[in-house]
């Protein structure tokens, strides 16, 4: 496995946990003498928060859907309001 590759790999799994479990796995770095020193260190860059992928999927262009979901519904299944 490249360092590139479990470098990534990393990434995902990190991505995947609970708050709980990151924390979890944040103590066992910081207890490891070879892990401690990169994690007491301050990011060389301002954290990156990740926007989600689905952020704008359902726009429909017919303004906020959500001020009219009893309309949106009353029309889906044929009934009035």
């Amino acid at each position: 496995m490249s360092a590139d590759h479990a470098h990534e790999e990393l990434h995902h799994l990190v991505d995947r946990l609970s708050p709980d479990q990151a924390r979890r796995l944040l103590r066992l770095v910081k207890t490891d003498p070879e892990l401690a020193e990169a994690a007491d260190e301050e990011p060389s860059e301002p954290v990156r928060h990740r926007r989600l992928s689905i952020a704008g999927i359902g726009a429909s262009g017919e303004g906020d859907l959500s001020e009219r979901v009893e309309d949106l519904l009353a029309e889906r299944f044929n009934r009035s309001v």
